[in-house]
């Protein structure tokens, strides 16, 4: 549906060049909902503005729907753009126009025949939810409803792409999240491919089916969600996923001399890592039962993302070595991953 191959976005100012986009490579299948994450600055918003050109690339193509974007000239852009919706983080509503009327709006532009915009109108208000608005002002709404209001816009030209630039950014938590299941609804009714930006992860984990990390005008990591909350490769993304999961060792055993190699007397950390059938298996009473092992939790986390369980153990290992190595490679054998955090010597706990 969306290809973007060696995309460069270069702006000219009186300090010198600014590289915002850095050969971006991108493919977005048809009714997918691909989410870009990147702190301020990364290059998101130029990236997906790019898709329907409001930014005009510096070098590259795009390809929406097996036309290329960056080749159309100015009149062949604007009906192209019909089938390309967009909403923003702060709503771009038209303050003297009522809800109605801001939905009409790009009908109206498109010479639509005033029963045809009546019957699109109503039908969008009850898509999302705001048929007993319709007469109100973007004044008179909450910041949920004029987001609302805006998808609904975007929407008006039955568009096969709907791009979402931080859109939910400017909302509280609890109407973010029922801003996300609107866009589930609408991906899943509408068949809509939708590519959304964010700086937050708990937006991808919430919504997508791929994602792509940004840093510094590039792509530095992509995949499937699970993929990347599960594996992720690069710093900033397991920076991302800190922020809403926490992987990291608890405090207490910070300070300890860890080693890489079993020591005389020493207890293996080990991180425990389940995806999907797997944590629901009693892996822990198996590593019991089976080596005559000691297993202490230190700390767990447990999540779903599309219906997928998945989680992370920080596990305490003692007993005879031998024992330890059968158990860790009994983990591997049920799908588990394991990676060995380090031995600590017992007597490092008198000291803590």
């Amino acid at each position: 549906m969306i290809s973007l191959n060696g995309i460069e976005k270069v702006y000219h100012s009186q300090s010198g060049q600014i590289h915002a986009l850095r050969g971006i490579n991108l493919e977005v299948k048809a009714g997918e909902i691909f989410g870009v994450i990147g702190k301020s600055g990364a290059g998101k918003s130029t990236l997906i503005r790019c898709i329907n050109r409001l930014e005009q690339p510096t070098a590259g193509t795009v390809i929406v729907d097996g036309q290329d974007i960056t080749k159309l000239t100015e009149n062949e852009l604007r009906e192209s753009r019909k089938k390309i919706g967009m909403i923003f983080q702060h709503f771009n509503l038209l303050s003297s126009r009522t809800v109605f009327d801001n939905i009409a709006f790009p009908l109206e532009l498109a010479g639509y025949a005033k029963q045809d915009i009546e019957d699109t109108v109503v039908r969008l208000l009850k898509l999302v939810g705001l048929s007993d608005k319709r007469d109100q002002y973007p004044s008179q709404l909450s910041g949920g409803q004029k987001q609302r209001v805006g998808i609904a816009r975007a929407l008006a030209n039955r568009p096969k792409v709907l791009l979402c630039d931080e859109a939910t950014s400017a909302l509280d938590p609890q109407t973010t999240k029922s801003i996300l299941e609107l866009l589930k609804d609408i991906n899943r009714e509408l068949k809509l491919t939708i590519v959304l930006i964010t700086h937050e992860m708990h937006v991808i984990k919430e919504i997508c089916d791929q994602v792509a990390v940004m840093e510094n005008g590039l792509i530095i990591e992509q995949g499937p969600i699970l993929d990347i909350f599960t594996q992720p490769q690069a710093a900033i993304t397991q920076e991302f996923i800190g922020t809403i999961m926490n992987h990291d060792l608890p405090d207490h055993f910070k300070d300890m001399p860890l080693s890489r190699t079993p020591l005389p007397d020493s207890k293996l950390l080990l991180r425990l890592s389940f995806i999907g059938d797997a944590a629901g298996e009693p892996i822990i009473a198996g590593m019991i039962r089976r080596f005559d092992i000691d297993v202490s939790i230190l700390y767990g986390n447990m999540d779903h993302i599309r219906n997928v369980s998945f989680g992370t153990l920080i596990v305490e290992l003692s007993g005879n070595q031998d024992a330890i190595h059968r158990a860790l490679e009994y983990t591997k054998a049920h799908e588990v991953g394991s990676e060995v955090i380090g031995y600590v010597p017992r007597h490092a706990y008198a000291a803590v």
